[in-house]
């Protein structure tokens, strides 16, 4: 294989496969190099800002994929001038990549014309030299202006901008489930968790320039039978990467091809042979050469942030995997698992920073899904988070462990928002970021700034539930409770049975009185999840609520009973006392809710259904020691 341009002699470390390893150089790439003078070039109603790579017409962007505009730009740096086919060529796809060229060019071409409105028969703009080139045959201007911010965003933050819809000018990519060719079941976590390997990779890659779809999103595609072209639709993506796995004893196939939805044309493709271990090396190499075959550059410290391999042993890379599959099931069980394969790989690696940061995530999942009193196992996650963010600072999941700690356990809300903010200024692409931190912003009363984070979480993962549930509960909260309803029925369409949705759309029409339509989703969620605490506690609240009071009653003592013994948390028995009207006793459930630091109680100033208490001065005391007064 020959190296790209932009990298020096190629080393082979020994066992490593049949792949050769390449060492990228610190040295800018001529379009970074291009982009260090500010160039705005006028034609006709037409204006190209070659730093911001933006073209406007009559003041009006219009939208242009990077491929495209990168042959503009060629054109327009020798008007008149022919453009030879194998100089827009190096320029686009450098050497090593594998690509079907003529297809790609052709097609680049074509999406030029279009924004601009020419064509190849009668052009006005862009003229075809047959077989030999492009040349552009207008006239130019070429100016300088500052620069122009592109929208006021809603919240601007240290390390963030906060926008209420997806950037239109980033290019959008999925990587698709990849698939399991070892014919083993046993082996799917390898090949998801390779997916997800590689979507995270992929998101490390210039941020403000490709916008990747999350796994949860992606997954739902897994065997679906569905095309490109309807997958590229239902994401919003501009290009997928697909590719599949085989893995025997130490030795893995891995195939991947980025290809463009609009055409199904494959832009990129490669195969890595060789050991487990070199295939982490290879991720990193895949994700640079996608980023090389959209044209977005590669600043040096993108390059070193998507070389770094997590760890070199081969056995703690699969625990960790699989660790990850079992994560992504949503359940206690599947987290309990997870939590044991990642204590596994830190066994044999205990220098595996992402292995401790993931153990600290299960930890915090686990507080929730149980619904137990946490202490114990958020210091064990605070443990975990801070040993990961020592072995490496630049650890998003890392900070988001650490913010749930001191939000649930410490009520620190300064230190909270601090790691909140840096694990999304980390993980600008990691949707777990932007909904936990929106999540957070609307305890803190501040609907705003978390709508809009939790819209771009919904952009990053627009098919998963929990990210499309959890902008339900921001509405609900936030008292925009139409939202709210509209969110989780949207999640329902997805999927009928998925009980969160369900609670959350029983209390919004609580609060607007369709009491049946409320009553009704209760007690669905409660028959999904086997008459689990939570679910009882929200039905006997909106039981009460709706006027049947006996059988709030009934539920009640069915919560209390001390046979069979199990948690029912203080905070969710005070919302029953709430809506049976009996403020004392919900006094009482809170002051034991404070004492525990149960879950949910970091919503106590928002929390609509304890609007009856708060004229109570009982109720100012609790707020003022959670800190939350203001």
């Amino acid at each position: 294989m020959v190296p790209p341009d932009d990298v020096a002699a190629p080393t082979a470390p020994a066992g490593s496969g049949s792949r050769t390893r390449w060492t990228v150089e610190q040295e800018p790439s001529p379009v970074e190099a291009d982009e260090r003078v500010r160039r705005i070039v006028r034609f006709g109603v037409f204006e190209a800002d070659f730093e911001s790579r933006e073209l406007y017409r009559s003041g009006v962007r219009v939208r242009l994929q990077d491929q495209p505009f990168q042959i503009l730009m060629a054109l327009l740096d020798r008007p008149g001038a022919m453009v030879t086919r194998a100089t827009l060529r190096q320029r686009l796809w450098p050497v090593g990549t594998f690509v079907d060229f003529e297809h790609g060019l052709n097609a680049a071409v074509k999406r030029l014309r279009t924004a601009l409105g020419d064509t190849a028969d009668n052009p006005r703009f862009v003229e075809t030299l047959h077989r030999r080139g492009y040349r552009f045959i207008a006239p130019v201007e070429t100016t300088g202006r500052a620069a122009t911010p592109l929208a006021s965003p809603l919240v601007d933050t240290p390390g963030m901008t906060l926008s209420a819809s997806a950037d239109p000018e980033k290019i959008r990519i999925a990587v698709l489930p990849f698939v399991n060719l070892s014919q083993d079941p046993d082996q799917e976590y390898f090949s998801d968790g390779l997916t997800e390997e590689m979507t995270a990779q992929l998101g490390r890659v210039r941020p403000d320039r490709l916008g990747v779809i999350a796994r949860t999103s992606a997954a739902r595609f897994k065997r679906s039978g569905r095309s490109i072209e309807e997958i590229g639709r239902e994401l919003r993506v501009a290009y997928v990467v697909e590719g599949s796995v085989r893995q025997s004893g130490g030795r893995v196939r891995i195939t991947a091809q980025l290809v463009d939805v609009s055409d199904q044309t494959h832009l990129w493709s490669d195969t890595y042979d060789g050991t487990l271990a070199d295939c982490l090396a290879f991720q990193a190499e895949v994700a640079g050469r996608i980023a090389r075959a959209l044209a977005v550059e590669l600043l040096p410290t993108t390059v070193k942030r998507i070389a770094t391999c997590c760890t070199e042993n081969a056995e703690a890379y699969q625990a960790y995997l699989k660790g990850r599959y079992h994560w992504n099931t949503l359940s206690v069980e599947g987290s309990e698992r997870a939590l044991a394969y990642y204590n596994t790989a830190i066994e044999l690696d205990p220098g595996f920073a992402r292995a401790h940061a993931a153990l600290a995530r299960a930890q915090v999942r686990l507080v929730e899904y149980r619904d137990q009193p946490i202490r114990q196992m958020l210091e064990a996650a605070r443990d975990s988070a801070t040993r990961s963010l020592r072995l490496d600072p630049t650890l998003s999941w890392g900070h988001l462990a650490l913010a749930s700690v001191k939000e649930r356990l410490d009520w620190d809300w300064e230190g909270a928002e601090s790691h909140y903010r840096q694990a999304l200024s980390l993980g600008p692409n990691c949707e777990s970021a932007h909904f936990l931190y929106g999540r957070f912003l609307a305890a803190m009363n501040r609907p705003v700034e978390a709508r809009a984070l939790l819209a771009r979480a919904c952009d990053i993962d627009p098919l998963c539930l929990v990210v499309t549930s959890t902008e339900a509960w921001v509405h609900y909260i936030s008292r925009s409770y139409d939202d709210a309803i509209r969110a989780a029925r949207h999640v329902l369409d997805m999927d009928p049975g998925f009980e969160s949705a369900h609670r959350l759309l029983g209390a919004a029409s609580l609060e607007v009185g369709r009491f049946a339509d409320a009553v009704d989703h209760f007690r669905r969620a409660a028959a999904l999840k086997a008459r689990h605490p939570v679910t009882l506690t929200w039905l006997a609240h909106g039981l009460a609520s709706a006027g049947h009071t006996a059988e709030a009653e009934a539920l009640l003592g069915e919560l209390t009973a001390s046979s069979p013994p199990r948690y029912v948390s203080p905070y969710r028995l005070a919302l029953v006392h709430i809506g049976l009207g009996d403020v004392d006793a919900a006094f009482e459930a809170l002051g034991a809710a404070y004492d525990e630091r149960a879950v949910g109680i970091v919503n106590l100033a928002v929390e609509p259904r304890f609007d009856l208490l708060r004229g109570d001065a009982r109720f100012s005391r609790l707020l003022r020691g959670l800190g939350l007064e203001s």
